[in-house]
C-alpha cells in the first residue's frame, strides 16, 4: 500500500510538472472545424501512403499549402509525386516538394537525385530536406556532414536554401549550431509547441480531411498569408 501511494503521488507530480513546464500542444487532436474557426495558415503533407486523393473534395477545404514527397535516398521516386504535384497546381494550392534522407548513400548523391526528379516552379515553396531518426545510424559527425553536403548542393544549384524538416530533438542533436547559414525550420513535435525559431510546425499525424483516406499530417505556418508568399520561388 505504501509503495502504491508513493507511485501515485509521483505520477501526479510528474503530470502536473509536465503540464506546467511544457507549452501545451492544442493541435494534437485538431479538427478542420477548429482550424477554420481560428483562421490558421495551415497545410498537410502527402506521399504515396495516402494513395489516391479526391482533389475536388480536398479543394473545398482550401488548404493553403501541401508538401509532397518527391524522392528518397539516391534512387527512389515517390510513385504519386508527379500526379499529386500536377493536381495541386491545377487547384492553385501552394506546393512544396521534399526529399526523405537516407543514411545508406551520401548527401551529394541524394541531392542530385532529388534535383533530377523534383519540380520547382515559380510560386512553389523552397525545396525540403526531411531528416529523421533511424536505427543503426552512422556517427553524429557523419550524419551532420552528409546533411550539410545535401543542403550545399541544393542551395548551389537552385539558389534557394532548403527548408529542413525534423523532430525538435533531432534538430538539437544534429543541426543546432552546426549550420553556418540559417534555414527555414519545419519542426515535427506532437508533444508541445517547439522551443525554437520554427516556420512550419507539424502538430499531429492524425488529422483528417475529406478527399484523403485515413489520417494525414497537419502543419501550421508561423505567420500570415503575406509572409508565406514572401518565401516562395
Amino acid at each position: 500500500m505504501y509503495k502504491s501511494n508513493t507511485y501515485k503521488l509521483f505520477l501526479l507530480i510528474f503530470i502536473f510538472s509536465a503540464q506546467t513546464l511544457l507549452p501545451n500542444n492544442n493541435y494534437r487532436r485538431v479538427t478542420f472545424a477548429q482550424i477554420k474557426a481560428e483562421g490558421k495558415i495551415w497545410g498537410v503533407d502527402l506521399s504515396h501512403h495516402q494513395s489516391d486523393v479526391n482533389w475536388e473534395k480536398l479543394n473545398t477545404q482550401k488548404p493553403y499549402f501541401i508538401f509532397f514527397k518527391a524522392t528518397e535516398g539516391a534512387t527512389h521516386i515517390d510513385s504519386k509525386y508527379k500526379e499529386n504535384y500536377k493536381n495541386a497546381r491545377k487547384k492553385k494550392i501552394i506546393v512544396g516538394s521534399y526529399h526523405f534522407f537516407s543514411y545508406t548513400s551520401n548527401g551529394r548523391a541524394q541531392a542530385e537525385h532529388f534535383l533530377q526528379n523534383v519540380k520547382l516552379q515559380k510560386g512553389d515553396l523552397p525545396p525540403v530536406l526531411d531528416v529523421e531518426y533511424k536505427k543503426n545510424m552512422p556517427s553524429r559527425s557523419v550524419v551532420t556532414q552528409e546533411i550539410i553536403a545535401f543542403l550545399k548542393t541544393v542551395t548551389t544549384k537552385t539558389g534557394k536554401k532548403p527548408i529542413i524538416y525534423c523532430d525538435y530533438d533531432y534538430y538539437t542533436d544534429y543541426l543546432k549550431g552546426k549550420l553556418k547559414n540559417p534555414h527555414i525550420l519545419w519542426v515535427c513535435d506532437y508533444r508541445r509547441k517547439p522551443d525554437c525559431e520554427w516556420t512550419f510546425w507539424q502538430t499531429t499525424d492524425k488529422f483528417q480531411l475529406s478527399g484523403i483516406r485515413g489520417n494525414v499530417d497537419f502543419n501550421i505556418f508561423n505567420g500570415t498569408k503575406k509572409q508565406l508568399k514572401k518565401i516562395l520561388y
